[in-house]
């Protein structure tokens, strides 16, 4: 099995803002990325519950990106500047080691 070094963005943000992250790390390169309803505890406070309905935005999402470096850290920064004056939410990056790399890349 060969694995490639890659990295990983990972963007907690608020739900409301979901299809313009989306929009944007496409515009930005992205290939894909998976997308998960959190909730948790942070500077602003306990974020969502245990029970989600239709258009709930009281929770955050998760966004996982896979990608080169120059991507990652151009999404990152991105993210940082567009998005994070008027909303909550944090980035960070993680070396990663991946299968079938051509997904990604």
């Amino acid at each position: 099995m060969e694995l490639t070094e890659l990295q990983k963005v990972v963007i907690v943000t608020e739900t409301i803002i979901k299809d313009k992250i989306l929009k944007h790390i496409t515009s930005m390169g992205a290939k894909g990325y998976t997308i998960d309803t959190v909730c948790g505890k942070g500077e602003r406070g306990i974020r969502g519950d245990n029970v989600i309905s239709p258009g709930d935005f009281s929770r955050n999402i998760k966004v996982e990106i896979i990608t080169t470096k120059e991507i990652a850290e151009k999404i990152a920064s991105s993210v940082i500047d567009s998005f994070f004056k008027n909303y909550a939410g944090i980035v960070y990056i993680e070396d990663v080691r991946v299968v079938r790399a051509k997904k990604f890349e």
